[in-house]
């Protein structure tokens, strides 16, 4: 895909989402975090098919351009599952060779301990929970990725096959355990794509959902800066406090180096799994969640804390996301295990390295 037609959907999106997503909108999708009708704009303009290769009928995104319109929807706090029914679920059903349902996709990678798969019959049992799934509740068709057999299988599920607990995130977004018993033909469990593995979903979910909290931690730059300039406090504007002067810089750098890191991320995974990077990534985002929303709420004093402002839209986000596939003290402890079996010699190769070390 050339520059001009990246740039172009990039444009739309903005576009749409800043025509959409007014406070008022987002404010209203609070409990359960799904607005319909944005979703059915966004189909209308093919951006579900996002991540489905060109010769499927698709639009056939590079990974870092999914990330950079991952940042726009985060930006604008966009109610819609834009991540885990467009590049996680359609990743998973491109990859197997199945055609893409209409409508919202719920995905679900479930590890062993989660799901059990036991022969029953002519076909195969599945049993168990998963627990916070994305917009399962708004979900036409739930895609499950899990082992079987020693290679992972992907599988279509409807609404009738699963029971739901309903349940949401501090940013009001649906996030709702799954209960699975049922038995399926063998026939519905669909070979992944090579290279598809737990843990490369659970990677690509990770960098995915840093990619939205860079998006989220711009707009709690851009709304801190606007409110600086405008509240005056002593006859002054807060921005030419040097004290608030220097938090907003620390802010400004935060999201730099979050972004960055998520940029170097998904540059690495389009050629290669990038765990290590992608781990570093999350770890990075979610650093600066913790110092972003702390500074955004002491530069917009009790104001900021007001659910009538729309500066908690952005955090709130940002807190709940840093939760959510690996927090940084998971992301930290894997990276550190790896670091710590790869030996003295290998030590200083592997973290100075861009991708280049295999797994």
């Amino acid at each position: 895909m050339n520059d001009d037609t990246r740039q172009m959907l990039l444009d739309t999106l903005e576009r749409v989402l800043a025509d959409h997503c007014t406070p008022e909108r987002v404010q209203a999708a609070d409990q359960g975090g799904f607005d319909a009708a944005l979703w059915q704009v966004l189909e209308e303009l093919g951006y579900p098919l996002a991540d489905v290769p060109e010769a499927a009928g698709g639009i056939g995104l590079a990974l870092p351009d999914l990330c950079a319109l991952l940042r726009v929807c985060g930006r604008h706090c966009a109610p819609v599952p834009l991540a885990e029914s467009t590049m996680l679920a359609a990743w998973l059903l491109a990859g197997a060779g199945l055609e893409l349902p209409g409508g919202v996709l719920a995905v679900v990678g479930a590890d062993p301990d989660q799901v059990t798969l036991t022969p029953h019959g002519d076909g195969q049992h599945l049993h168990g929970t998963v627990s916070r799934v994305a917009a399962a509740r708004h979900a036409s068709a739930m895609v499950l990725l899990l082992e079987h057999g020693g290679a992972c299988r992907v599988t279509v599920l409807r609404p009738a096959d699963y029971r739901l607990g309903t349940g949401d995130n501090l940013a009001g977004e649906a996030r709702d355990d799954v209960h699975l018993d049922l038995t399926i033909d063998v026939s519905r469990l669909h070979p992944a794509a090579a290279g598809v593995t737990l843990d490369t979903f659970h990677a690509r979910a990770a960098l995915l959902r840093a990619a939205l909290m860079t998006g989220a931690l711009e707009r709690a730059l851009q709304q801190s800066l606007e409110y600086a300039r405008e509240r005056k406090q002593f006859g002054r504007a807060l921005a030419a406090f040097q004290a608030i002067q220097q938090q907003l810089a620390i802010l400004a750098a935060e999201v730099v180096a979050a972004s960055a890191a998520v940029d170097h991320a998904a540059a690495v995974a389009q050629t290669g799994p990038a765990l290590d990077e992608i781990a570093v990534a999350k770890i990075r985002a979610g650093k600066a969640a913790g110092i972003a929303c702390r500074i955004a709420h002491q530069v917009h004093g009790a104001m900021g804390f007001t659910q009538e402002y729309s500066l908690q839209h952005a955090t709130r986000r940002l807190w709940a996301w840093r939760e959510e596939n690996g927090t940084e003290a998971n992301w930290a402890r894997r990276l550190g295990h790896r670091l710590a079996k790869s030996g003295a010699d290998a030590l200083w190769p592997l973290t100075t390295a861009s991708g280049a070390v295999a797994d």
